[in-house]
């Protein structure tokens, strides 16, 4: 998410902890984490705490070890998926100690390194998603992630039906292109893609 927010100026605030800064950070990336989360752990309210807790970690961390947003962005990103194994490790190592828990509610795995996988294949996508020029990318996650229909994306934007339509194509002709064979994953996560 690569926007006006995000120059020099904004890492120097963040690391003299600037609270504003951390604020626009934290809104900015928020509901992407989360959803990224909960493609792992297959659960909104467990990813929303996963998410949370990064963002603390991130907040007491020494923030001079972060030049540039790519930086942070990759320390989120590795911190969220990391978060979300080691509870899926714990989530299987309960279930393996209570006596009652049926065999085919363990994880497998196989199905752990899909997991792993998977959130992999989302960080990129989504990566790629940021890359999207600014109104692209807004309309991209109010259409994707949000899942708002055309018209109340142009009546909350402010723009005809028409220029959401060319911007939804545009960022599929952009990911499509950065993406490359990675790209006919994105129906997978994101909804009427």
């Amino acid at each position: 998410m690569e926007n006006k927010y995000f120059s020099e100026h904004f890492i120097e605030q963040l690391q003299h902890r600037e609270k504003l800064s951390f604020q626009v950070l934290f809104e900015t990336w928020h509901q992407t984490l989360c959803y990224f989360a909960s493609r792992i752990v297959h659960n909104p309210d467990v990813a929303e705490d996963l998410v949370q807790d990064v963002f603390v970690v991130f907040w007491k961390y020494d923030l001079s070890v972060f030049p540039n947003m790519k930086t942070i962005k990759t320390f989120l990103y590795n911190s969220v998926q990391n978060r979300c194994m080691n509870y899926l490790r714990d989530q299987e190592i309960r279930e393996r100690n209570n006596h009652e828990a049926r065999p085919d509610l363990l994880i497998e795995q196989d199905s752990f390194l899909f997991q792993q996988i998977e959130a992999e294949v989302v960080a990129e996508i989504f990566a790629a998603v940021d890359e999207l020029p600014e109104r692209c990318r807004e309309i991209f996650r109010l259409a994707y992630l949000e899942e708002k229909e055309e018209k109340q994306i142009a009546e909350l934007l402010n723009i005809s039906v028409n220029t959401v339509k060319t911007q939804k194509q545009r960022a599929k002709t952009f990911l499509r292109k950065r993406l490359g064979e990675l790209f006919i994953f994105t129906s997978f996560f994101f909804t009427g893609f």
